[in-house]
This record gives C-alpha cells, sequence and structure tokens, in this order.
C-alpha cells in the first residue's frame, strides 16, 4: 500500500472516529432532557443493583408516577438522587458537542491530563446526607420512612479510596433524624447500603455496612 493511500485511510478511519463522537454527544443530551428523566431514574438503580450484585429482569425496574417514588423495584421504592459537584451535566454535553461538531480531527479535542484525586468514604456520607437534606426537609418524615435514598456520585476526577465503609457520626446522624428507610450510595464502580432500617427489604439490608462491587465488567453498567 501506498504511504497516499495508508493516509487517506487513516483520515477516513479519523472522521468515522469523529462522526460517532457527534453521534454520542447528540444521544446523551437527549438522554439529559426532561423528557428521559424516568430512564436516567431507572440506569442508576439498574447500575446499583448490578454493582450490588442483584439479579434481576429489566422489567422489574418500574418507573413510578407516584410522588415521592421515582423507580419501584420488588419491595424497594427508590429516590433517586445524583450528587454532581456544582456540574450542569447538560451544558457540559451541550459543550461538548459544539466540539466535536467543529474539531477536523481528533487533535483538535486533545485536553490537559489532570489527576484524579481520592475521596474517603467518610467525605462522600457527609455529601451524601448533606445533599439529601433538602428532599428530606420536602418530603417529610412519614414520607421517607418509606423510601430508599439511592445517590449516584457522579463527581469528575475524584474516586473512592480507601475502601473502608466508616462513616462520618455526622453523616450518620443527619440520615438517622431525615428517617429514610435505607440511604444507598452508587459510586462506580462501587455501591454501598449506608444506612437501613428494619422493614428495609432484605436485598439490601443484607448489604449494610459493605462497599461492593460485583460487576465484572469494564463498563456496562447502564445498559438495558
Amino acid at each position: 500500500m501506498s504511504p497516499s493511500c495508508k493516509v487517506s485511510l487513516m483520515r477516513q478511519s479519523e472522521q468515522e472516529y469523529l462522526a460517532e463522537l457527534r453521534k454520542h454527544a447528540s444521544n446523551t443530551r437527549a438522554l439529559l432532557s426532561n423528557a428521559q428523566k424516568q430512564e436516567r431514574e431507572r440506569m442508576v438503580v439498574r447500575a446499583f443493583l448490578r454493582c450490588t450484585g442483584v439479579q434481576f429482569s429489566d422489567d422489574e425496574i418500574q418507573a413510578s408516577n407516584e410522588e415521592p417514588v421515582d423507580v419501584v423495584f420488588r419491595s424497594a421504592r427508590f429516590q433517586v438522587m445524583d450528587i454532581l459537584g456544582g456540574r450542569m451535566r447538560g451544558k457540559d454535553w451541550r459543550e461538548r458537542e459544539r466540539r466535536y461538531q467543529t474539531a477536523e480531527s481528533v487533535s483538535d479535542l486533545l485536553e490537559p491530563w489532570t489527576s484524579s484525586k481520592p475521596m474517603s468514604f467518610g467525605e462522600v456520607s457527609q455529601a451524601i446526607a448533606t445533599g439529601l437534606a433538602e428532599k428530606a426537609s420536602r418530603y417529610g418524615v412519614d414520607n421517607c420512612s418509606k423510601l430508599d435514598a439511592l445517590v449516584y456520585v457522579d463527581l469528575h476526577g475524584r474516586y473512592l479510596q480507601p475502601l473502608e465503609p466508616t462513616m462520618e457520626a455526622q453523616a450518620a446522624d443527619e440520615m438517622s433524624r431525615q428517617s429514610w428507610r435505607s440511604v444507598l450510595m452508587l459510586f462506580l464502580p462501587y455501591s454501598a447500603v449506608l444506612n437501613s432500617k428494619p422493614d428495609t427489604p432484605d436485598f439490601l439490608k443484607d448489604k449494610a455496612g459493605l462497599i461492593l462491587n460485583k460487576w465484572p465488567n469494564p463498563d456496562g453498567w447502564f445498559d438495558a
């Protein structure tokens, strides 16, 4: 093969890759729309169950139209919340889509490398307790006592370390005051049951005090 043919194939491959990036960005922005809120919540439950090691069929994960329940799975009644560290995912992906559309080569998309930083279980538990406070105030003790609060921690540049399930005392006290039936965490690739009451579904209560990573694949947590 001549050098010119090799260059032509490389350019074709690069343009195909850019096309895939643009398609992915467009699909992600559609998923982040208000119309797809219920599907996003089902995806979080799906990923949590996989990390926790719970076997399920996808039709068991049902979106709820009855506030304050977001998703029903067997006897669990999930109220789903994201912790994003102040990010606005819709805005981020709108900007990313713009960059993909204007890029002429992959090199146009290169960014400086930044190292990830560890986040302790105690720090995460405090962020979760603080994040749930507004919801707990809105729904009240009676509603919270029947809900399983599932918090998806999605922070760029942070990872859970060390893997020791020790909550901050202040966070534990705050969760107890809020009166959720259980408080659950998804921090990929891990899940954890931070707090549970006696009437918490057994498949959750039995996992209390553990940091779990039961999904064997490097991705695919959210896929149906």
